[in-house]
């Protein structure tokens, strides 16, 4: 296949999907029967296609995409069926689509459920119907599916007439520095000498830490005020406390003036006394003589202390100059220097935007299409204008910003209108908050918004209300807004002294339409029980850790205001705790007056079980609180049960973790971090992916990877980089090589051809990166194996295994795309790593150190040389059955250990592993009340968070292991089921379901005494092997006589077969 193929001609060809199936032991062929005779397609076929989606999206409202995907799966049918042909067809309206005037695919043969749209051109706005029809395996064409829709955005930025407005009171953090004047001089080299430090802040410590602490030294001449003289001058120290990457003496010269982004500047070692008995002292070279007469000190900007001031800012200090670096004279001594005003001050409201205009005419349709910089809560005549919430989603804000396109039409009113946007500050504006936890501070800007209304009436004629400075601003009623410290709601303030709204500076990102789906609420949880540990305070229970918000139902007096402190867990004395989630974090809410009030906050989020409420004017009932839980809303796409409570259990606590943090990036917790850590991204996949349709969703995480990359080619730990971290925390082989699995597991998964297209440059950058860093084709690196309870693992081990992981899967995506010569060589670079792995680690039986983790890493890689697989499997068997079933690994092997142990056919093992509850296993959280899975092993004994799903591999062996439902190796977008269950221990039934790119599969089975029945759904156009485990037994299991036996392997029975729901029965001896 050529470079040149175009995404068109490979979806309509069916792609790999289809070659690698069809030559998947011929499976295939004994299912698809020839065309039947013309009269036969006359008839009514037995497949439906259904649920059309673009993009992987129902029917979405303002795209960008040019050409679109369109795909469909197939209702319930028949047995052994399969699409042999399809016919997609798309008009400017559902009438149109008879003699459809924009795209007809015609008749294209082959089994590909999806298109790439190949009309002509689409325009901004336009609306689009289409259907499509498909052949069955006897030539008979279905009827035609029922229309579906989707819609185009604003493609062009000249469709944007809006402009970006902002509030007079809230302006750009500019950071203000200690400008020390002087008599010009002229010299080379420029020394601080510090004898007091300034304010001190907390750190770690019991007492308060001071330091030196600096973003910036500028050096001037105000007779050529816009040149810093020491811009990349080299800098030196008397001492420093360096964290390479972020604090270290040359950050100080290399042109960033604040300590919001990495790298910060210079910070001393800490003191616990601003007074100095050594002076602390910093020396510049200008690197020859310089005219100059000033020096600017610009402090740190990302804290503040207790009170708000700016911390660390040198108190007493001299300014010297010298010729040759050693006699320095004096310049200028200051005594007493205060500190300068905080960057991030904020005013007293976050503010709102709002808009009247008159209808005077009937409306056809009406769309808005609005974002902000900061969190956005849009309404038409008080109304939300859609579901969506915390919107827009969290990216790269300087380089793309998603606005979102609103069907607000059933929301307008003959006469007077009014539109109206309230902000917060978000992720893209995170101040400093002294007294409140936050993460980091960091500012992309002062909230900001954009957003046009769209009328256009049914006599044709149409009316834009943009935003510009006609618009009317004032601050209102949230008064903080931190996306980590909380909330501040007083409703007595009804935004008033309102004003002109002025423009702002358009922002360097693009304007991107949304692709992927919003967040939303999607499930109300109830109070579950109240105490009262201590007078006037209570706390609430709603009984599961979630990731969302409360909502506050209360009546009392004006100005009463109530203070919520959410929590994983509770204090010795019943009071909520909030060491795991970072402390502390609040919101308020300061009533009205006005009766019964209802209030949530709209700006941030928690991950919270337990809410405790302060300043309440009577005792909390179980209306008083409600939880509102929140996640991306990617539709169910799969399900797990068993006979084992304990599994079920581990399965939605599992599941819990998932939702709490798919939020619009993929976060590790939903509370002390709310970031995109990518080993889960990559990693815990199948637990994503099997439980949910993140098809279109993972195309957004996978930009923001993308976006994150930097021009070395290195992806950093977190996408998007909303803070850059230093060592292992920000470069590891199994977080940054999610750019090249991510991309690859969606292809397995969704048969994603496009973003392994789109993102290809990317993986190779990445690669080259990685192959620069190595050594004798080893990596030495990164975090290890993170949160193991075994040390003994080298980093050299889990470093390589992400090298030689990312090697193996660019192959594959080469040989995909068509790039043989790529392919070929990857495929040799991943056998250079596994021969180097093997000459460094190979150790006997085992590997490295003989940790679980180094046998499991091992095998996953398929590197064991062939004479000594079952030693090293042993091996890790003897580990775990010594260690009483417990695993020792951490989040990096454990998914190799159960994909090694399930393909070695020691289910048995895993079972084992699995309904332990000593410490470390799942049982031991879900035995201590864990209703999430939680980020250490201990869990809710432990003081780390409550709520990460990052522990939540062995999901994947519930779903493909237990119940059995996996998919072929060879198969694409599960085009090739493989039914393999494991019917082990004391389980006596299990089962899983999947809705796959075709339609529902599934597989359950039931032991009941020596008998067992297995129940099997193979969507239309699927095939499926299913292995039927005889429990002992010789015979052949009973099956349907289409069913084709293949004979026995492995102590299991083997049929291959096609579409349609099969049963199968057997007995052991």
């Amino acid at each position: 296949m050529s470079d040149e193929l175009s995404r068109r001609r490979f979806v309509q060809a069916g792609g790999v999907a289809a070659a690698a199936v069809t030559a998947a032991g011929g499976a295939t062929a004994a299912f698809t029967a020839t065309a039947a005779p013309a009269a036969a397609a006359e008839r009514a076929a037995s497949l439906r296609p259904a649920d059309l989606q673009v993009d992987h999206l129902r029917s979405p409202l303002g795209i960008d995409d040019p050409e679109p995907t369109l795909s469909w799966r197939f209702a319930p049918g028949p047995r052994n069926q399969t699409q042999t042909a399809y016919q997609v067809r798309a008009a400017s309206g559902d009438r149109a689509l008879a003699r459809p005037d924009l795209w007809d695919s015609g008749k294209v043969a082959g089994a590909a459920v999806e298109a790439v749209y190949g009309g002509r051109a689409l325009r901004s706005r336009e609306r689009v119907s289409w259907q499509v029809r498909v052949w069955d395996a006897q030539g008979r064409a279905s009827q035609w599916s029922e229309p579906s829709h989707w819609e185009m955005g604003l493609l062009k930025p000249g469709d944007w007439t809006a402009q970006w407005i902002g509030n007079p009171a809230w302006t750009d953090p500019v950071p203000v520095p200690v400008t020390v004047e002087f008599t010009a001089r002229t010299a080379r080299h420029v020394r601080l000498d510090v004898t007091r430090l300034g304010l001190p802040i907390k750190e770690g410590w019991p007492d308060k830490v001071s330091r030196l602490q600096l973003a910036a030294i500028q050096v001037l001449d105000g007779a050529a005020p816009g040149t810093d003289l020491a811009l990349h001058a080299p800098v030196t120290a008397s001492e420093s406390y360096t964290a390479a990457g972020q604090w270290e003496p040359e950050a100080l010269t290399d042109g960033s003036l604040t300590t919001d982004t990495a790298p910060f500047g210079y910070t001393s070692m800490e003191r616990h006394q601003q007074d100095l008995a050594e002076p602390i002292w910093i020396q510049l070279d200008l690197g020859e003589p310089r005219r100059f007469d000033r020096v600017l000190l610009y402090p740190r900007t990302d804290a503040m202390t207790d009170d708000g001031r700016t911390p660390n800012v040198p108190a007493d200090f001299t300014v010297r100059t010298s010729d040759d670096g050693k006699a320095f004279d004096t310049a200028k001594e200051v005594k007493g220097q205060p500190a300068p005003p905080p960057m991030h001050r904020q005013p007293e409201a976050l503010p709102v935007f709002a808009k009247d205009f008159t209808v005077s005419s009937r409306v056809r349709e009406a769309r808005l299409y609005a974002t902000a910089l900061g969190v956005l809560d849009i309404t038409v005549n008080g109304r939300a204008v859609s579901g969506a919430v915390l919107e827009p989603p969290n990216t790269a804000h300087k380089e793309r910003l998603v606005y979102s396109t609103y069907d607000v039409t059933r929301l307008l009113r003959s006469g007077g209108n009014e539109v109206r946007a309230e902000l917060g500050n978000g992720m893209a504006n995170v101040p400093s908050t002294p007294g409140r936890y936050q993460k980091l501070v960091r500012s992309d800007g002062a909230p900001a918004f954009i957003g046009q209304l769209e009328i256009t009436f049914t006599d044709g004629r149409r009316t834009v209300v943009a935003a510009d400075t006609t618009w009317r601003t004032a601050l209102g009623a949230t008064t903080f807004s931190s996306w980590y410290g909380g909330e501040d709601h007083d409703a007595r303030r009804v935004p008033k002294d309102w004003r002109t709204a002025v423009r702002r500076d358009a922002p360097t990102a693009r304007l991107a339409a949304r692709m992927a789906p919003p967040i939303e609420q999607v499930e109300t949880l109830r109070t579950k029980k109240i105490t009262k540990p201590r007078d006037g305070v209570y706390v609430v229970d709603l009984g599961t850790n979630f990731a969302g918000w409360p909502r506050l139902r209360v009546e009392g007096p004006a100005g009463t205001t109530v203070t919520m402190r959410p929590g994983e867990l509770l204090n010795d004395d019943g009071t909520v705790g909030q060491h795991t989630t970072g402390s502390p974090i609040w919101d308020t809410y300061t009533l009205s007056g006005k009766g019964t009030e209802t209030w949530h906050p709209r700006f941030t989020y928690h991950g919270f079980r337990y809410l405790q409420l302060e300043g309440l004017p009577s005792a909390p009932d179980a209306g008083t609180v409600t939880g509102m839980v929140l996640r991306a809303a990617n539709a169910p796409a799969g399900a797990f049960t068993s006979s084992h409570a304990l599994l079920n259990d581990i399965h939605k606590i599992i599941d819990r973790a998932v939702q709490s943090n798919m939020y619009s990036v993929l976060t590790d917790c939903p509370h002390r971090e709310k970031l995109g850590w990518l080993e889960q991204t990559n990693l815990v996949f199948p637990a994503v992916a099997r439980n949910y349709d993140v098809a279109a969703y993972y195309g957004g995480l996978v930009r923001d990877i993308a976006e994150a990359q930097t021009s070395s080619g290195l992806v950093p730990d977190i996408a998007p980089e909303f803070t850059v971290f230093s060592g292992g925390f920000r470069d590891d082989p199994n977080w940054g090589n999610a750019i090249v699995f991510a991309p690859w597991q969606m292809y397995r998964a969704y048969g994603d051809v496009a973003t392994l297209r789109t993102y290809y440059p990317n993986m190779t950058r990445y690669l080259d990166y990685l192959s620069g860093k190595a050594k004798g084709d080893l990596l030495d690196y990164g975090l290890g194996d993170w949160i193991t309870f075994d040390p003994s693992t080298p980093t050299g081990v889990t470093a390589t295994f992400g090298y030689h992981r990312a090697a193996s899967a660019l192959a594959g995506i080469a040989g995909v795309i068509g790039k043989t010569a790529d392919a070929e060589r990857y495929t040799a670079l991943a056998k250079r790593i596994g021969a180097a792995f093997n000459a460094a680690y190979l150790k006997g039986d085992t590997y490295a150190s003989g940790s679980q983790a180094c046998d499991a890493l091992a095998l996953d890689m398929g590197v064991v040389p062939d004479d000594r697989r079952a030693a090293v499997l042993g091996h890790l068997v003897a580990s775990v059955t010594a260690k009483g079933y417990h695993l020792t690994v951490g989040e990096i092997a454990l998914p190799s250990v159960f994909r090694v142990l399930s393909a070695a056919g020691r289910d048995d093992v895993i079972h084992a592993v699995a309904t332990q509850t000593g410490n470390p296993s799942y049982g031991y959280q879900v035995a201590h009340g864990a209703t999430s899975l939680t980020e250490n092993w201990d869990g809710p004994t432990s003081g780390n968070s409550q709520n990460h799903f990052m522990l939540g591999a062995i999901d994947e062996w519930f779903h493909n292991g237990l119940a059995g439902l996996g998919q072929a190796d060879d198969s694409v977008g599960y085009r090739h089921l493989l039914v393999r269950p494991a019917v082990v221990g004391d389980i006596t039934r299990a089962a899983a379901a999947y809705e796959t790119p075709r339609g529902r599969a599934a597989a359950s089975w039931r032991r009941t005494g020596k008998r067992l029945r297995l129940d099997v759904t193979v969507p239309p156009g699927a095939t499926a092997r299913v292995e039927v485990p005889l429990l002992g037994g010789t015979g052949r299991p009973k099956a349907p006589g289409d069913a084709r036996w293949t004979g026995v392997q492995d102590g299991r029975g083997v049929f291959e077969i096609g579409s349609g729901d099969w049963t199968f029965e057997g007995a052991s001896a």
